[in-house]
């Protein structure tokens, strides 16, 4: 799916029926939620004004990908706890603490970032 920040209610409501369809219990489809949101927030803020969601299942696996036009430069950023008294930049450190991986991948036409989190073993 294609959006841009006036669609960001319907990349969530999307992402918790995709995450509800294949097998995550509500506790995981909220922390997937909010993740997403995270993500995709930052990619049409930060990015460009429109992006892109794509979510699959893959070897017991739920994937949510985010693509935007954006050069995102590389840091250590989401690796370490934001400081107690930040106001912002907690959105990939939180990601971080909730997918099982956060892959970030850099290209020539933008940010490509991939979050993962784990199916129930009934659906994997």
């Amino acid at each position: 799916m294609h959006f841009t920040v006036d669609h960001l209610p319907g990349v969530r409501r999307f992402v918790a029926a995709r995450a509800r369809k294949c097998g995550l219990d509500e506790d995981s489809v909220g922390d997937l939620v909010i993740a997403v949101n995270e993500i995709a927030t930052n990619g049409v803020r930060h990015g460009s004004t429109e992006a892109e969601l794509r979510m699959w299942t893959s070897e017991g696996r739920m994937i949510a990908e985010i693509r935007d036009e954006g050069r995102w430069v590389p840091s250590n950023a989401g690796d370490t706890p934001p400081a107690s008294d930040a106001e912002g930049g907690m959105g990939l450190w939180v990601t971080r603490q909730i997918c099982s991986a956060v892959h970030i991948i850099r290209g020539e036409r933008g940010t490509i970032v991939r979050l993962e989190m784990p199916l129930p073993p009934r659906y994997a």
